[in-house]
């Protein structure tokens, strides 16, 4: 393999797109827009520029660092790949997350394993001694699911074969569904069956953008406990550490990258404690996507049909707040059978599978 000579530098997040060197910032959002449009063959996934901006700006729990390739060693070059590094600050002080992205013109010539050398030797220089990557993969046709082990359904494709060429082990697998939103009324159907089943013990509350002060602190709770009740596999990851400032922190960044955020939590009539959520998430520059996010039920709670209705409920308020949205879109852990039987009764159906893989480092 010929190794195309490239910089390797960090990039700076600018304070606005108008700002000095911002054409930098905005080249590295261009590459990850098309690499998503090459995967996905659409523009679900696109993400502006200025979302990106607000995205990738570093917060009290989150240290964000970019690393872009430019083509050749002399400045200005153009730049052919970025890696982005993902730090946490206040809990899973010992790992960081790392995502390499290549321009066509410029793969298998090495920028990728330069790219994420730079990457590791970043991560070790603040004592991490964990990496961890994801990789996704379509079904071909997006229905089709393979009846094979967990394992097999990550094909060795050219993302499988890099990460695995790295060193990282795949530690869990992720399904891949989308739901198409058809009639209302289905919805409200389904909502009907699983209200039925919740029976009078439990009531609903919603809300967009902010949580009530009333409810955060529980909120905060639900959201960290998610981190341990969620299948990692054999992932290295510790519990989260949530609180109100964190769930404020995480509001504003929805905010600043203009996306929707709604909750769906059901409430203990009897004891008033939150016994669940779940979390739909829509970018106004493209409301037909929507993203399902966290949902959760809490182990006492369980048995009481509280996922479907949480689920069902919101999608139904989906379909209220934001009428141009068509299609949802979700990850879930193959060994995760009581969430995704919740899913294909709402209707998702499987288009692929994202692997989850960790590198456990020299130093650190």
């Amino acid at each position: 393999m010929t190794q195309m000579p490239v910089s390797i530098e960090p990039i700076a997040v600018p304070d606005s797109l108008d700002a000095p060197g911002a054409e930098d910032f905005v080249a590295v959002a261009e590459l990850l827009n098309a690499q998503l449009r090459e995967f996905w063959g659409n523009d679900d996934f696109y993400g502006p520029p200025q979302a990106q901006l607000a995205g990738r700006r570093s917060t009290e729990t989150r240290r964000r660092e970019m690393l872009a390739a430019r083509a050749g060693t002399e400045p200005g070059g153009t730049i052919v790949g970025v890696a982005l590094v993902n730090l946490p600050l206040t809990d899973n002080l010992h790992t960081g997350y790392v995502n390499v992205v290549v321009a066509p013109s410029a793969r298998r010539q090495g920028v990728g394993t330069q790219l994420y050398a730079a990457a590791e030797e970043l991560a070790v220089s603040h004592n991490r001694r964990m990496l961890m990557a994801e990789t996704e993969h379509l079904l071909p046709g997006g229905s089709v699911q393979p009846e094979s082990g967990t394992e097999s359904r990550i094909p060795q494709d050219a993302a499988a074969a890099f990460a695995a060429g790295l060193g990282f082990r795949l530690e869990l697998v992720d399904r891949i569904s989308r739901l198409e939103l058809g009639s209302a009324a289905a919805g409200i159907a389904v909502l009907q069956q699983a209200e039925a089943a919740a029976g009078a013990g439990y009531e609903l509350e919603f809300w967009s953008g902010a949580c009530p002060e009333d409810l955060v602190e529980a909120y905060a709770q639900l959201r960290q406990k998610m981190s341990t009740d969620a299948p990692m596999g054999g992932l290295d990851l510790a519990e989260e550490a949530w609180d109100e400032a964190r769930v404020r922190e995480a509001e504003g960044l929805a905010r600043d990258m203009d996306a929707e955020v709604l909750v769906s939590a059901a409430r203990h009539v009897a004891t008033g404690e939150l016994a669940g959520h779940t979390v739909l998430e829509v970018f106004r520059n493209n409301p037909a996507v929507v993203y399902q996010d966290d949902t959760l039920v809490l182990e006492g709670h369980r048995g009481n049909r509280l996922g479907m209705l949480l689920k069902a409920a919101n999608l139904v308020r989906l379909r209220e707040v934001v009428p141009e949205a068509l299609r949802v879109y979700t990850w879930n852990a193959e060994e995760n059978r009581y969430m995704l039987s919740i899913n294909e009764q709402l209707g998702f159906r499987a288009i692929g599978y994202s692997g989850e893989w960790q590198r456990e480092l020299s130093a650190g």
